[in-house]
């Protein structure tokens, strides 16, 4: 998966200037800056609508306030396999991971999945090290998870613009 060097614009005011082409391929991608720098927009706004159209790669989406997935997977999970319980966040993260996991075993293909500042990314990543082998995590924390992740870096330049850049790791 490839993001395009130039303007992205997010929503009418706010565009993500990207210095250099990025690349999504295996291994794992931190999304890093200040809070309203768009690190959250970049995965919601240009990479997930990409990846949802390209049928190349399973895609699964951790949003960063869960509540309406939570709903959503509760809803899916009782009409698609009502003997599963899903009561909260953990429930409905093994939910997703477990039908990632079905659907890879069925039809292997490179898996991308996006985490915006989940509180189960060690979980979410020792389980896709144990059953995807060719996967690509990228995350947004303020922390560093995972000190082997290459960076992309945020930093804002105006009110209306933040430039997107991936230094040399």
């Amino acid at each position: 998966m490839i993001i395009e060097a130039g303007i992205h614009q997010i929503w009418p005011g706010f565009d993500l200037q990207i210095a250099s082409e990025l690349h999504f391929t295996s291994g794992l991608t931190h999304l890093q800056g200040p809070n309203g720098v768009g690190k959250s927009s970049f995965l919601t706004q240009l990479l997930l609508p990409r990846l949802v159209k390209n049928p190349a790669y399973y895609c699964l989406y951790f949003e960063q306030q869960m509540q309406l997935q939570i709903t959503a997977v509760k809803a899916y999970a009782a009409l698609m396999k009502p003997r599963v319980q899903v009561e909260g966040e953990a429930d409905a993260v093994d939910f997703l991971l477990q039908d990632l996991l079905r659907s890879y075993e069925a039809e292997p293909r490179p898996s991308l999945v996006l985490m915006d500042e989940s509180l189960h990314a060690e979980r979410i990543k020792a389980f896709l090290d144990e059953n995807i082998p060719d996967y690509s995590l990228v995350f947004s924390s303020h922390g560093e998870l995972f000190p082997s992740a290459r960076s992309i870096v945020f930093k804002p330049l105006s009110s209306s613009r933040s430039l997107v850049d991936a230094p040399a790791n």
